[in-house]
């Protein structure tokens, strides 16, 4: 008779142990993610800051070579023009941009042809769709090329915005129709020369320069506002029908209301809407590059616009604000709880106000 030798059983996790192990590491994922998370948006932060650093330091660059500030260039018409070269176009021999630079000549037009026909077209589209890292914000994922900017093309976007001033204008500072950059504003950027340091006299530490935008949908919609999803509420810029501009003589500025002023809750009743929201780094277009601080920072209120010149609010992924980049190279985290005061006095380069702090 064989005698065999008892069998052995290694041990081994019961279920009931396996599903306590199982429950254990899901609670670590549930710890740590969150942990994760705020890192990886730190980060953005931080990186997105540095972007407008960068901007900030380029800007001074260019003053010191130019004597004044860039403007939003139109080559070889008045400054009235809508179709001219951006700040940012400017500002890349600053950036180590020169290469890309010299692609496209600033002493010839943008666009050529007649607008709004198809033979209105991108002069130097190889340019228009390169992709500059330093214009955009990490923490945005929206996809950065634009197909339907006017003229068309492949138009790369940005997510920096310069200030075109506090949006506001007329009689008593109250009629909304400060917004028309065709002509000189209260802030920093307008079609025309650019402004010079000695024109900034509430002081650099105290006036914004550049911030922040979402990147549109790249789409076009025709619903009621109601209609909208939150995102496209926040990326799509509204399009008012029926308003015209004022078209007066080449370089003549008719005063801040010659164009018509626009309501705050307009945007309830659009039924048109953009996606070109940061469509253009190389355009000079407001959508496409500009914000006013007619709105405050991530407003609740949708951006709003008649040919393509309106309210635009400065927007991020950022909790709680946006970063902005001041005249004096720092850049600072606002608050959307800033004082809307405070914020619009921040976007004029000589309006004298009082800036109580709040909202920093």
């Amino acid at each position: 008779m064989t005698i065999r030798p008892p069998v052995r059983f290694r041990p081994a996790f019961t279920l009931i142990e396996l599903l306590v192990v199982i429950a254990i590491i899901a609670v670590l994922i549930g710890l740590l993610l969150p942990a994760v998370q705020k890192v990886r948006g730190a980060a953005a932060r931080a990186s997105c800051q540095n972007n407008l650093k960068q901007l900030g330091l380029a800007l001074h660059a260019y003053e010191n070579a130019n004597s004044r500030l860039p403007g939003m260039r139109a080559a070889g018409s008045t400054h009235t023009t809508s179709f001219g070269y951006s700040v940012h176009a400017q500002l890349l021999p600053y950036i180590e941009q020169e290469p890309l630079g010299r692609q496209f000549d600033m002493t010839q037009p943008l666009f050529v042809g007649v607008f709004p026909t198809p033979s209105f077209q991108l002069n130097m589209p190889d340019a228009a769709k390169v992709v500059v890292k330093t214009f955009l914000c990490p923490a945005d994922g929206q996809q950065p090329l634009f197909t339907i900017n006017s003229g068309g093309g492949t138009h790369a976007g940005t997510n920096y915005v310069v200030n075109l001033g506090s949006g506001l204008g007329g009689a008593g500072a109250t009629a909304a129709n400060g917004y028309d950059t065709r002509f000189p504003s209260d802030g920093l950027f307008f079609y025309g020369p650019g402004v010079r340091f000695a024109d900034v006299t509430d002081g650099t530490s105290n006036t914004m320069f550049m911030s922040q935008c979402l990147l549109g949908l790249n789409q076009n919609l025709t619903k009621n506002y109601a209609d909208l999803t939150p995102e496209e509420r926040l990326r799509q810029t509204g399009s008012l029908a029926g308003r015209s501009l004022y078209s007066g003589p080449a370089g003549v500025n008719p005063g801040f209301g010659a164009s018509p002023a626009i309501g705050a809750t307009e945007y309830l009743a659009v039924t048109s809407w953009r996606g070109n929201r940061g469509g253009s780094w190389i355009w000079a277009n407001a959508t496409a590059n500009g914000f006013c601080a007619a709105l405050p920072p991530n407003a609740p209120e949708s951006d709003v616009t008649a040919h393509g010149l309106g309210f635009l609010s400065a927007r991020s992924n950022f909790p709680g604000g946006v970063n902005v980049g001041f005249g004096d190279g720092s850049v600072r985290f606002v608050a959307n709880s800033v004082g809307i005061d405070n914020w619009r006095a921040m976007a004029t380069r000589a309006g004298g106000e009082v800036i109580t702090g709040d909202g920093f």
